[in-house]
């Protein structure tokens, strides 16, 4: 029987079939071959009995993606605020040039801005907005855009990602039938304390799924190996017409990217965050030998 995977709490797997949702354990057979099943998979089942079942196979995945843990996202949806928690830059274009990887389209959710000077928004909104990025202003308690959030989720399959603490929850109360825990935030880090515990997918309406993941601080580059592929995920130097086809835009000369970065065309926090993403990647590759 073939199902998907909606919500995974420590080794057990709760598998939606249409009309039924089975408790389920993965064989042993995924362990030995380091294989973990993942919320999102489309699974084949082995029914036990009324209510618990075996998950003897994984069927191919669309994607996957390690930081939430989930498999076959169509779209992601980043959450960020300007003032509380404070905006990181670096996190965020990390997690886009990720999703760029993972070929997944994006929106960037800003949220709570009704706490953040309008000339912030503003300019987050140029930088993002100027290289095709859908931005998505939100004050989570007045004025919820709840029908053209719907129109951005349909027919896709969307997880919500982002620091803990910026309102993703209150977004999804917002569009799912069931109230989520909501935490305080830490007045000393200024960060969400984290009530999302599991991973879970809730059905918004017909062919229309949202994830509701973990909040992060911070993660991993570990999408990509090499230095060298780190620009194809920027979407402002992807179409660069540089004097070298494999110009890194750094040190070489006669720099498309490096022009567009000095008269504005394309914004100097992008540009750093990219060289300093490269150093990143380079410095860990060269840690391994």
């Amino acid at each position: 029987m073939q199902g998907k995977i909606i919500k995974a709490q420590k080794e057990l797997y709760y598998v939606d079939i249409g009309n039924k949702i089975y408790m389920s354990k993965a064989r042993g057979n995924f362990r030995k071959k380091g294989i973990k099943p993942l919320v999102g998979d489309d699974v084949i089942i082995d029914i036990q009995d009324e209510d618990k079942a075996y998950i003897t196979e994984i069927l191919e995945r669309k994607n996957l993606i390690k930081r939430p843990n989930i498999s076959n996202v169509d779209q992601m949806l980043v959450f960020v605020t300007i003032n509380d928690p404070p905006l990181n830059l670096y996190n965020l274009d990390k997690y886009l040039a990720m999703c760029e990887y993972e070929n997944m389209d994006v929106v960037i959710i800003l949220s709570k801005k009704d706490l953040s000077p309008s000339e912030k928004v503003q300019n987050i909104k140029d930088i993002y907005e100027n290289i095709g990025y859908i931005i998505v202003s939100l004050d989570n308690y007045n004025d919820f855009p709840q029908e053209k959030i719907k129109e951005i989720l349909k027919n896709k399959t969307s997880a919500v990602s982002g620091a803990s603490g910026v309102g993703k929850s209150t977004f999804l109360n917002n569009l799912v039938e069931k109230e989520l825990e909501i935490g305080e935030i830490s007045e000393k880090l200024k960060r969400g304390k984290n009530t999302t515990r599991h991973t879970e997918i809730f059905a918004i309406e017909e062919n229309t799924f949202i994830f509701d993941t973990p909040g992060f601080d911070n993660f991993d580059f570990d999408f990509l190996e090499d230095e060298n592929n780190l620009k194809y995920t920027f979407r402002e130097m992807s179409n660069s017409k540089c004097k070298f086809n494999n110009c890194n835009h750094i040190n070489e000369p006669n720099c498309q990217v490096k022009g567009k970065v000095e008269i504005g065309q394309i914004a100097k926090s992008r540009y750093n965050n990219y060289l300093m993403m490269f150093n990143e990647l380079k410095n860990r590759r060269g840690n391994k030998w």
